[in-house]
């Protein structure tokens, strides 16, 4: 995990502080769960275990289970901040951090979306969750598409965020030509503060610039500076998008697709090509003057979005 600056006026540091204890008044815990004899390990908020006893309602029990999925920059315990609040009322929600994200880490040399998916799979199979919704956007919602095709059994419905599924190996050339970069892992995985904020400006339609850099300096110290050699190789070992790729599987869910109408990452296009692939069990909503990250910039839509559909 990144370390974060020591100063005691670090705001990162309190804000993670609040953070926690916002999760924690929802009935969340942290957890870190070890997968193949302790050679992955993940770290996941889940919901906090209670006595059988002190169950008052037991309907309680039975909301259905979300998975959500982080994109590449922050952890999924500050990805999700917007949305615990609204789903835990409705569902059992399960916070992980992909891997070398946050806490979460392999001593494996396995790096594509697909053995994240597989890390999932087996974290909620010790934590004996045996159907779950899954929301992941961007990179997440790779990991995401990959579970639903992957483990059908498993996973019930799903939402796609700002995910490039349908992408091929010239998709990123557009990103590139944008931030006049040769390679999209100088913003997914900046080496200083200027390619982070680069990235960041590019994904939201927020005035990112106008930030000063001390703030901006106190996030890059906490979240990007770990890991940072093997987030590069995340990005070479994406199997969507690379040349030579296989077709993209067709998944038996039903799915809702969101994105925002000014994503500068992944042209909204994509989103209308996965919803061809994927035919009548597939739902398009667009959302409207958002960038990469709508669940961010128009939470109270979003929200509002992927619950009614989850709960059709």
């Amino acid at each position: 995990m990144a370390m974060g600056p020591c100063l005691p006026c670090s705001w990162v540091k309190w804000k993670l502080k609040l953070l926690e204890m916002h999760y924690r008044r929802l009935g969340m815990e942290p957890r870190l769960i070890e997968l193949d004899d302790g050679a992955t390990v993940i770290h996941c908020w889940v919901p906090r275990e209670i006595p059988s006893e002190k169950v008052a309602d037991e309907s309680a029990v039975q909301k259905p289970a979300l998975l959500l999925l982080q994109g590449f920059g922050m952890d999924g315990f500050t990805g999700w901040e917007h949305q615990t609040h609204a789903f835990v009322k409705r569902f059992r929600v399960y916070v992980p951090d992909l891997l070398f994200f946050g806490k979460s880490f392999t001593t494996t040399s396995q790096r594509s979306e697909v053995f994240q998916a597989e890390c999932m799979k087996k974290m909620l199979d010790v934590l004996n969750v045996d159907q779950v919704h899954v929301l992941g956007t961007s990179y997440g919602g790779m990991v995401a598409y990959r579970m639903a095709s992957n483990y059908p059994k498993l996973v019930n419905k799903v939402v796609i965020c700002s995910s490039g599924i349908m992408m091929d190996h010239t998709t990123n050339n557009r990103l590139m030509e944008l931030c006049k970069i040769d390679s999209v892992k100088e913003i997914l995985v900046p080496k200083d503060l200027k390619h982070m904020r680069l990235g960041m400006s590019t994904a939201t339609v927020w005035r990112i610039w106008a930030i000063p850099s001390f703030v901006l300096q106190d996030m890059y110290e906490w979240f990007y500076q770990g890991h940072m050699k093997e987030k590069e190789e995340l990005v070479d070992g994406m199997v969507i998008g690379s040349a030579g790729a296989p077709p993209i599987p067709k998944i038996t869910q039903e799915v809702l697709i969101m994105w925002g109408t000014k994503d500068n990452i992944f042209d909204p296009a994509l989103a209308e090509a996965l919803r061809k692939h994927l035919g009548d069990r597939a739902q398009l909503h667009m959302i409207e003057g958002c960038g990469h990250v709508p669940q961010i910039e128009n939470p109270t839509e979003f929200n509002a979005r992927a619950i009614k559909f989850l709960l059709a």
